[in-house]
């Protein structure tokens, strides 16, 4: 049971760590006006609002995109780090990563590798050979997050919340964020890119009556999070190319992320279910579990 909650704990961070990036040009409300000069000066909100409803338009005509994170957590005084890359839609919402995660190669055996599926709300990991022979001999491991109470029900509804997953919909986020600001033309990944940097006040944003806004507030305030470190980087079609988000090291809960966006589609990812003979469900094991996520770490 042990490796089970194990289990648990990982699928879930690694399910919202990876809504986190789908969402990521959330962060990037400060869309682009890539055509702009060099000069690293300030330039008037007006025209940060105008490059971000640009790259609003921009990103709503896609479905799924390319991408490589990189993440620490520092919560509850525990550290929980991990990099990958694969593709991901928000239209509908689907998954297809591999992920590293050293903490679990301590735990699970092998190197900490994850190839991680999502489809709706059913969440499938394999972590190789080492993890396998620990959890039952099965490679797959299924979990229903609905499976997980009311914590599971309640990032199951969000993840397949369109409004909360559309990249278009999450640059909304930062319309009311006058702090960000123009840096100037860089390069990324070799793509030519205009960068955005700031910082988002959600205490600001308390009145909002956006559902989805409401939704993130809800998550930071849990964390003690009330303000965000953000950079964006927008490329010559107004769409996010590497989003950085981080929270000041005054605050409780520390968080650090990186997302790099290639490949914008609009084809959804599709997932097909691994063979139920190499599949171990831990749906039923998972029914009576308690509500919290955070409990089944």
């Amino acid at each position: 049971m042990r490796h089970t909650r194990t289990l648990v704990a990982a699928a879930t961070v690694l399910a919202a760590a990876g809504l986190a990036a789908c969402g990521g040009p959330k962060t990037a409300s400060n869309a682009s006006n890539a055509s702009g000069t060099t000069s690293a000066t300030s330039v008037p909100m007006v025209t940060v609002a105008d490059a971000m409803s640009k790259s609003t338009k921009a990103t709503s005509h896609y479905a799924s995109v390319r991408m490589k994170l990189s993440e620490n957590i520092n919560a509850q005084g525990q550290d929980f780090s991990t990099t990958g890359s694969g593709a991901m839609s928000w239209k509908p919402m689907a998954m297809d990563m591999t992920m590293t995660v050293p903490q679990l190669a301590a735990q699970l055996g092998g190197d900490g590798s994850i190839h991680m599926l999502m489809n709706g709300t059913t969440i499938y990991e394999n972590m190789g050979d080492a993890a396998a022979a620990k959890l039952g001999g099965k490679h797959w491991l299924k979990m229903d997050l609905t499976a997980l109470g009311a914590a599971g029900q309640a990032l199951a509804d969000q993840m397949n919340n369109s409004s909360n997953n559309d990249p278009a919909t999450q640059l909304k986020l930062f319309t009311s964020s006058p702090d960000i600001k123009r840096v100037g033309q860089e390069t990324v990944d070799g793509v030519q890119a205009t960068h955005y940097s700031g910082t988002v006040d959600f205490t600001k944003l308390a009145a909002t009556q956006d559902s989805s806004i409401k939704s993130l507030l809800s998550q930071s305030a849990k964390l003690g999070i009330t303000t965000m470190d953000v950079d964006l980087w927008v490329n010559d079609q107004s769409l996010p190319v590497r989003i950085h988000e981080s929270t000041p090291p005054t605050a409780t809960s520390r968080l650090g992320m990186t997302v790099d966006y290639s490949d914008y589609s609009t084809t959804p990812v599709t997932v097909t279910a691994p063979p139920a003979g190499d599949t171990q469900d831990l749906s039923d094991e998972l029914k009576g579990a308690p509500g919290s996520i955070s409990n089944a770490s």
